[in-house]
């Protein structure tokens, strides 16, 4: 009984929690439509409080989980993305391929914004269709009009994997209990 609890902990514990970083920037030609509270296209960074569009949005780079995602998989955001005020999105970005990477968007808080620097920080939750959904933190920032609307965008998450060596160990000194008792036990 005790190697069949072993055989299906570590089987519902083969995704995992996702783990690791992933970067995205706009790629050759991309960029961001920033819009204003009334979803005008604007260019000021001052009265900037969601994204209106994203152009060619491309993966930069990604380790742990995200290590086989190929640099410059597109990337897809949903349109429009009102951060001011914070508006939950599902999915903010996704991103196909073997694991369907998508970010679930929770919060979203301004860290700075001026005539020139805009930079967001929030929570959201990572999915996947190889991983257990798992919470992380994203980062985004964008530039003034001398950058053309360029951004830069990183998720990232701080579980630690486990790949289910926490619940082999726990079902053999399962089994080691059953040996030990049956030793034990009068005859």
């Amino acid at each position: 009984m005790a190697l069949v609890a072993l055989i299906a902990f570590t089987s519902a514990a083969h995704g995992g929690l996702i783990n690791g970083s992933i970067n995205f920037s706009s790629g050759p030609g991309g960029g961001v439509v920033l819009q204003d509270s009334l979803g005008n296209d604007t260019t000021n960074l001052l009265a900037v409080t969601g994204i209106k569009s994203w152009l060619f949005a491309e993966v930069e780079e990604g380790t742990g989980s995200f290590d086989g995602v190929p640099d410059g998989s597109a990337v897809t955001f949903a349109q429009p993305w009102v951060f001011n005020p914070s508006t939950p999105k599902t999915p903010l970005w996704s991103i196909a391929g073997p694991d369907n990477f998508a970010f679930n968007l929770l919060t979203a808080t301004v860290v700075r914004q001026s005539g020139s620097f805009l930079a967001i920080k929030g929570t959201g939750t990572l999915t996947s269709t190889n991983y257990s959904a798992t919470a992380g933190t994203w980062y985004f920032t964008t530039q003034g009009d001398e950058a053309e609307g360029k951004f830069s965008w990183s998720s990232s998450t701080a579980a630690v994997p486990d790949a289910g060596t926490t619940l082999a160990l726990l079902g053999g000194s399962l089994l080691g209990l059953c040996g030990l008792r049956r030793k034990l036990r009068p005859q």
